[in-house]
């Protein structure tokens, strides 16, 4: 039992270190998260990590049941990633919109606002990306394949510790900006969303160009 749970604990931290070299990567989770502490301040982290679990749980359930080569055919990818531009244009659409209104305060963000909701935001965010789709194709795959000697809870301490890796840096990232909101002037804030719409929208170029590549 003893050496069991010794190694557990060994896939939990070794799941948080491979998922943190990822979560710390710019992408457009961390994205939404920025944009939704003015309306939910540190929480901001929490929740987009919990919209962005629910689908990454159900994509390891699928890599668990054997659905890694599905998703690293090029034609399947390609497909996400053309769809998945379209998702992220339509997130930064409704930033760069919110911010040339020119009516968003930190202190008000979220009545009314076109900014995506915290959770919903971090599941679409991770439902756009085709690298996400290709991480866990392949690096994920592979570890979900190894731990998967310990059965379903091997599987669940592999989820957790990979989850937590999320929740901590998204939760330290809302906490940092939400520290220096004092100094977040309505300008600055509107400065910032639209500086994100901006920065998700070279995304989906990005992934549109990935997408379109997968066919040719």
């Amino acid at each position: 039992m003893g050496s069991t749970l010794l190694e557990l604990a060994g896939i939990a931290v070794a799941a948080f270190g491979i998922g943190l070299s990822g979560a710390v990567m710019p992408g457009p989770v961390t994205s939404v998260t920025l944009a939704n502490v003015g309306r939910n301040g540190v929480m901001a982290g929490p929740l987009v990590t919990f919209g962005h679990g629910i689908v990454e749980g159900l994509l390891v359930l699928a890599l668990a049941l054997g659905a890694g080569a599905f998703l690293a055919l090029d034609p399947v990818t390609g497909a996400i990633a053309i769809v998945g531009a379209g998702v992220l244009t339509w997130m930064a659409w409704g930033m760069i919109a919110e911010a040339r209104r020119g009516e968003l305060d930190p202190s008000q963000a979220g009545n009314g606002s076109r900014l995506p909701r915290p959770i919903l935001g971090g599941a679409l965010a991770s439902l756009a990306n085709p690298y996400w789709y290709l991480w866990w194709a392949t690096v994920g795959f592979s570890s979900v394949a190894v731990v998967q000697a310990w059965g379903g809870l091997g599987i669940a301490t592999f989820f957790v510790g990979h989850i937590m890796a999320d929740f901590v840096w998204l939760t330290a990232l809302a906490a940092a900006l939400t520290k220096g909101r004092r100094l977040m002037t309505p300008k600055v804030y509107r400065g910032l969303i639209g500086g994100l719409g901006l920065f998700l929208l070279v995304f989906s170029g990005l992934f549109l160009i990935f997408g379109i590549s997968k066919f040719l």
